[in-house]
């Protein structure tokens, strides 16, 4: 998407050229095929790792760290391993991330219209939250505390990381469209109005 976003904003002409079919298929397979090798190495290590203790975990999922913890070996190949692997993949994300957005705002800088620089930041401000919000939730799942015990705090973080940003994904996305803008107004000038009548 900040591809598209890059395009459509930088090279608006060669939308039509650049952003096609079979590259919009190649992206989404890109994005398929990093997923699978960096789940497939996690999936392996975790195969490899002996588990003659307990086998409960304090989590709604099999999270590795949690599945970490309760394996009997030395596992700091397995973390190391994981690690190397996810910091790779996130760096490279971030990296292109980085430079298309830098790109996207000098060019948004540059313009003169105040109509266009607005319509140019409001196709780029929902993937930008979107990805604030799983930068959140990611931190909040690398930086979290195993547990050796079932806590209300580490289950109450599993479910912000796993299922907060699907579910204000599409609520972000859909604040763009018209209808549902002049309907929030529509529904906050009510509310407005009835509380100034109610605490009057």
């Amino acid at each position: 998407m900040a591809y598209d976003r890059y395009v459509a904003i930088c090279h608006p002409l060669h939308y039509g050229l650049t952003v096609t079919p079979r590259v919009c298929m190649q992206a989404a397979g890109g994005s398929w095929e990093s997923g699978f090798i960096h789940s497939a190495i996690h999936t392996g290590n975790v195969f490899r790792l002996p588990f003659t203790e307990s086998n409960v975990i304090h989590q709604y999922f099999c999270d590795l760290p949690q599945i970490l913890r309760i394996s009997s070996l030395d596992v700091r190949f397995s973390e190391f391993m994981a690690l190397t692997v996810s910091i790779c993949i996130i760096f490279g994300c971030f990296a292109f991330l980085f430079k298309s957005y830098t790109d996207i705002f000098s060019m948004v800088l540059k313009m003169h219209s105040v109509g266009a620089r607005n319509k140019a930041l409001s196709t780029c401000t929902p993937q930008l939250a979107i990805l604030v919000l799983f930068v959140i939730s990611l931190l909040t799942a690398a930086f979290g505390s195993t547990a050796n015990e079932a806590s209300l705090s580490n289950l109450l973080m599993a479910m912000f990381y796993s299922m907060l940003p699907q579910f204000i994904n599409p609520i972000i996305y859909s604040l763009r469209s018209r209808e549902i803008n002049t309907a929030l107004r529509r529904m906050f000038h009510r509310y407005f109005q009835f509380s100034s009548r109610f605490f009057s």
